[in-house]
């Protein structure tokens, strides 16, 4: 994942969190709303729940690893969080894959999907 596809600021955080639609799932919950861009953003939420700063980077390594490969699927103009989950620790990578898929797919943010 490009650091260019990435949300950085908390205002744009803030904004998604605040216009945002929720997806829950079972290793993350994905809050997405359309941005004012023709890109489509992702970022990462993980909160100290999940443990320790070695914990924290592992799972958001993960899910940055898990997103990359369907970024060019996903529709343009839309900023998009995940936040995680502890069950996320202990799951294989296949298991987050599917997950993130399913939840993308729920939200119909899919090129060529509709609500």
């Amino acid at each position: 994942m490009k650091r260019s596809d990435s949300l950085k600021r908390k205002k744009e955080f803030r904004y998604t969190y605040r216009a945002g639609r929720s997806v829950p799932g079972h290793l993350t919950v994905l809050v997405y709303t359309k941005n004012r861009q023709s890109k489509t953003r992702v970022g990462f939420s993980v909160s100290k729940k999940i443990g320790g700063a070695v914990q924290r980077n592992r799972v958001k390594r993960r899910l940055r690893e898990a997103i990359t490969p369907l970024l060019p699927s996903l529709k343009h103009g839309y900023n998009i969080i995940f936040i995680a989950r502890t069950p996320l620790l202990e799951a294989p990578f296949q298991s987050i894959v599917s997950g993130l898929t399913n939840q993308l797919r729920k939200a119909s943010l899919f090129q060529g999907e509709e609500l």
